[in-house]
C-alpha cells in the first residue's frame, strides 16, 4: 500500500498515522528508529501488533480495533489507548510509565500492576476489567462506566479517586493517603 512505499526517514522524531486501511507496514519492524519518541496511530483498522521501539516515550493508539498486542517498551511515559477492542492486556515491562489513559477496550481483562512510576490512571468503559489492584505509586485514579469493576484496592499513595457509573463496585480498600473521593 501507499504507507509501505512511504517509509519514513530513520531520524524521524514524531509520527502520526491516521485512516490507514492496510496491514502494518514492514518498515514498522525496523529497529533503527532510534530517534522516534512520539507515535500516534488513529483509525488503523487492520494494524494487529505494535512492536517495541525502545526510544518511544509517547504513544497514542485510537480506534485500532484489530490491535491485540503492544510489545514492551521501557521508555513509555504517557500511554493512551482508546477503542482497541481486541487488546487483551498491556505489556508487563513499562518501568517509566507515569500516565495511562484507557477507554473503550472491552477485551482488556487487566491493567499493568506494580508500576513504580505510574502516577495517574484514567479508565473509561472497559467492560472486561474486574479489578484494579496493587498500584503502590498511583496518586490519581478515575474510573468511569466500567460495568464489571468490583474491586479497587492496594493503592498506598492514592490521593484522588473519582468513580462514576461502576455499579458492581464492592470494595474500596487500602488507600491510606486518600484525600479526595468523588
Amino acid at each position: 500500500g501507499a504507507l509501505e512505499a512511504l517509509e519514513p526517514p530513520l531520524g524521524l522524531e514524531c509520527l502520526e498515522i491516521g485512516d490507514y486501511i492496510g496491514k502494518m507496514p514492514v518498515w514498522h519492524l525496523n529497529t533503527e528508529y532510534t530517534k522516534l519518541h512520539s507515535l500516534k496511530l488513529e483509525r488503523c483498522h487492520l494494524w494487529e501488533k505494535l512492536i517495541s521501539i525502545t526510544s518511544l516515550k509517547v504513544l497514542n493508539v485510537i480506534n485500532c480495533p484489530a490491535l491485540c498486542e503492544i510489545d514492551s517498551t521501557p521508555a513509555f511515559e504517557p500511554l493512551k489507548v482508546e477503542e482497541c477492542c481486541s487488546l487483551e492486556q498491556f505489556p508487563h515491562h513499562m518501568p517509566a510509565l507515569k500516565w495511562l489513559d484507557v477507554a473503550l477496550c472491552d477485551s482488556l481483562e487487566q491493567l499493568p500492576d506494580r508500576r513504580p512510576a505510574l502516577k495517574s490512571l484514567m479508565v473509561w468503559a472497559c467492560d472486561g476489567l474486574k479489578a484494579l489492584v496493587n498500584m503502590p505509586a498511583l496518586e490519581s485514579l478515575e474510573v468511569s462506566y466500567c460495568d464489571c469493576i468490583e474491586h479497587l484496592y492496594d493503592m498506598a499513595a492514592l490521593k484522588s479517586l473519582m468513580v462514576r457509573k461502576c455499579d458492581r463496585l464492592k470494595t474500596l480498600a487500602d488507600m491510606p493517603a486518600l484525600e479526595s473521593l468523588e
